[in-house]
């Protein structure tokens, strides 16, 4: 599938913003500013991307949005350098959005009717903070001894997107208790 790059992705023209060609995306990638790549099934049409990387210069952040059907963004990961290792990013957040029931067209990110934010640190630290649309208060968790070792990833090389467009979602255990 190609690519097409911009500033961002823009969920109503279904096109990138500012788009800019390979070669200038490049350019970006080793001197900046940050850029936009967005995994699309044909450059010539109006599509909803598969995903779309926010990219800073050297790879140092790469934030991930993945859409549904319509192009509301349903999931989004958040990638950064820690200082104790430069050469791999951590993956220090992760959204998850729930639009109404009944949704037919692209809906903004605000009009979700809910999103959960995880929030990760290194140290095995993670707080989750459920919004729920309507609600006058988050439910917020905080946990210690989160085992963060899969959040570790390599730093990109400009071209290695596909790596950071999949799901990483942990499976379920057939064994969990039930609700």
């Amino acid at each position: 599938m190609p690519y097409r790059y911009g500033r961002d992705w823009h969920g109503v023209l279904r096109k990138p913003i500012q788009e800019i060609t390979e070669a200038q995306a490049r350019k970006r990638f080793d001197a900046g500013p940050s850029f936009s790549v967005s995994k699309v099934s044909t450059v010539d049409a109006k599509v909803v991307p598969e995903f779309t990387l926010q990219v800073n210069p050297d790879g140092f952040y790469l934030g991930a949005a993945f859409y549904d059907e319509f192009g509301s963004e349903v999931r989004a990961y958040h990638f950064a350098e820690q200082p104790e290792r430069p050469e791999e990013l951590f993956l220090t957040g992760v959204t998850v959005r729930v639009y109404p029931d009944g949704q037919d067209r692209w809906l903004d990110l605000h009009q979700a009717a809910a999103h959960t934010t995880f929030t990760f640190r290194p140290n095995g630290w993670a707080r989750s903070r459920l919004v729920v649309q309507g609600q006058d208060e988050a439910r917020v968790q905080e946990f210690t001894g989160v085992d963060v070792s899969a959040h570790w990833v390599d730093r990109p090389e400009f071209g290695d997107w596909d790596r950071f467009g999949v799901p990483r979602e942990p499976a379920l255990q057939d064994d969990a208790p039930a609700g």
